[in-house]
């Protein structure tokens, strides 16, 4: 394509609005690459075509870069008098030129990137001199240097596109090259590319600082007590879960002798027994429970719910004024002043909870559990009755102290039967049923149809109900997917024949539907046993395909055909692509000749033309066409 070559004043440029391709705003910063070109100066020349403007030019292909010699100049760091090289084009070609670069131009391979930031550091440059002279970060070149660590053999893989980044990142996690070989060799095809499954194949048995036993017994213990630690050089620093801890025995010893601290500080209060325990199990139900006994507040406790009870009483006085004053009230303000209201409320229930304590006889008898949460917070349940103290527990309530307020599990029982002859008894009275229903066909259908109906028209926990069957239906909410679906052909069809059965059938909790399909014929059971059935088809995707689905192979079998239930309109299909994506569909449907004028159009107009030309034409996009084996 003819051009010619010239050197303009960056002063005298401006980026176009008319020819540029590249609508979308790229993700680096552009403070990097106005710092690249500080550096390195400007590598490739900018196409331009002559603006109206006189004496300026407009830029088509190069518009980020225009920008950043913006940046300079805004700030000082352009080398006064020089100039920019450009490429001067027709305007005719302009919008051409500005799509070839931009679709034609290769992003640099991370693989060569490291090859290439290594090469420059071995030559003495330094992350940050590196960083600038690429436009990227000094955390993007540290990060690439660090892909040093992984085999030769995983690295060509990743260049081959066996692998992608985050997995090539996941084996870098440790410096062992043949343990890395080792363990993509042992995983299958998808594993071997889940960075989650990577790292913790790689780190075995190690726990992340993130762990709730590390936050308790605090990474800083760990490390003094000569625990080993690696780090996930691609994780962020402020990242837990790219710190590793290698001695997982080591972090469970240290938490358990924090955790017995703890319960040897309650035993010495009082308690008959504290245990510790390091997983999060929900306290057995063998344990019964003793309950703290009210206790008086304290003088500053009465003195501080007095000044709380009197704010309570002040903003139910405002919040009572506002209500009288409906149509004056603002109702922002209303809002907030409740919220207060809620939150004192919760500060004096708080105090008052907190006037309970356990007596010196109920200590005598109970224990408590030291464990942690979730958080790695400590978590102490307190009287605890263990079921080799219950008769004393029960002795002691007797007396006149008593030990207060007390809740034991029930003894258990033997049961009558055994747990495997009561499948056995129950297995042969269904086998029963189902010999029985086997031979009466009619009541069989009936009570089929009548399960369905009751599990699609009845609403709540009714709808659950049923016969006995162990038969349920799923239907797909095809509406909250396609919200045009109800006005379509098939959306209407379907709503009249359930407005049709919906009337016809007679529900109740008292097997409505039953009574109601035992006085049918055969034929009326098998027209809403077709459309029960029906609506359970199941085929919403959540991404493209290009196999062929069971849905595919039941619409063959019905010989559907989906030009006669659906067309590309506007709301079913064309206002939801790109303009581009118009362009290719009339030209693929109706003819390139119609297709042509759709890009000089505005998007509503390229939307209406494009309905225009598809009409009739039959065309469907390639997921809703029913695919062949």
């Amino acid at each position: 394509m003819k051009h010619k070559a010239i050197e303009l004043d960056p002063r005298k440029l401006i980026v176009s609005e008319q020819y540029q391709a590249r609508k979308t705003a790229s993700q680096t910063p552009l403070s990097q690459l106005a710092d690249s070109i500080a550096t390195v100066g400007l590598i490739h020349a900018l196409a331009v075509v002559k603006s109206k403007k006189r004496g300026f030019y407009e830029v088509v292909a190069g518009g980020r870069r225009t920008k950043a010699i913006h940046l300079l100049l805004d700030e000082g760091r352009w080398p006064n008098g020089q100039l920019v090289d450009c490429n001067l084009y027709a305007d005719e070609n302009a919008l051409l030129v500005s799509i070839t670069e931009n679709v034609q131009r290769e992003q640099m391979h991370p693989a060569d990137e490291f090859e290439s930031f290594a090469a420059l550091i071995d030559e003495g440059k330094t992350i940050e001199e590196v960083a600038a002279a690429f436009g990227v970060t000094a955390t993007v070149v540290r990060r690439r240097l660090q892909l040093g660590r992984v085999a030769p053999a995983l690295m060509q893989a990743y260049r081959e596109n066996d692998l992608s980044l985050d997995a090539l990142m996941a084996y870098a996690v440790t410096d062992d090259q043949d343990r890395q070989v080792q363990v993509y060799s042992s995983l299958d095809h998808w594993d071997r590319k889940d960075s989650r499954t990577i790292r913790r194949h790689l780190t075995d048995e190690a726990i992340t600082a993130n762990h709730r036993l590390v936050k308790f017994i605090s990474l800083d213990t760990y490390a003094a007590a000569g625990g080993g630690v690696t780090r996930d050089l691609f994780a962020d620093e402020a990242d837990l879960g790219g710190i590793y801890l290698t001695d997982k025995a080591l972090i469970e010893q240290l938490a358990l002798s924090k955790l017995q601290e703890t319960a040897a500080s309650l035993t010495a209060q009082g308690w008959a027994w504290a245990e510790a325990k390091l997983g999060t199990e929900p306290i057995s139900d063998r344990y019964g429970r003793v309950y703290p006994e009210p206790v008086d507040l304290t003088p500053e406790q009465q003195a501080q719910v007095v000044q709380l009870q009197a704010q309570e009483k002040s903003l139910m006085h405002e919040i009572a004024i506002l209500e009288e004053e409906e149509e004056k009230a603002d109702e922002d303000e209303w809002r907030a002043l409740n919220q207060q209201l809620d939150e004192l409320r919760e500060q004096i229930d708080a105090i008052e909870d907190q006037c309970v304590a356990y007596t010196d006889s109920q200590k005598n008898v109970a224990g408590c559990m030291v464990g942690l949460n979730y958080q790695g917070e400590l978590h102490i349940v307190e009287g605890l009755v263990r079921p080799e103290d219950r008769a004393q527990v029960q002795e002691q309530q007797q007396d006149a102290e008593g030990v207060g307020r007390v809740s034991l599990p029930a003894v258990k029982t033997r049961p009558t039967h055994s747990e495997r002859l009561v499948r056995q008894l129950t297995a042969n009275k269904t086998g029963i049923v189902q010999a029985a229903l086997a031979n009466n066909p009619n009541v069989a259908l009936a009570v089929l149809v009548a399960q369905l109906a009751r599990r699609h028209f009845g609403t709540g926990y009714y709808s659950h109900g049923g016969f006995g069957l162990g038969i349920s239906t799923s239907c797909e909410p095809l509406a909250s997917d396609a919200p045009d679906f109800t006005e379509s052909r098939a959306g209407q069809e379907l709503a009249r024949i359930e407005q049709h059965w919906g009337d016809v059938i007679t529900p109740g909790s008292d097997g409505g539907e039953l009574t109601w399909a035992l006085s049918q014929d055969t034929e009326t059971l098998l027209e809403l046993l077709a459309y029960l059935v029906a609506v359970t088809v199941q085929g919403i995707q959540h991404q493209e395909s290009s196999q062929t689905s069971t849905l595919d192979q039941l619409a063959r079998l019905l010989d559907v055909q989906i030009p006669e239930w659906w067309s590309a309109t506007g709301e079913t299909y064309l206002s939801h692509v790109s303009k581009d994506r118009l362009v290719e569909v009339v030209s693929e449907g109706a003819s390139p000749e119609q297709a042509a004028p759709l890009v000089r159009m505005k998007k509503k107009e390229a939307i209406d033309a494009a309905e225009k030309a598809l009409a009739g034409t039959n065309w469907l996009p390639s997921i809703m066409a029913i695919k062949q084996n």
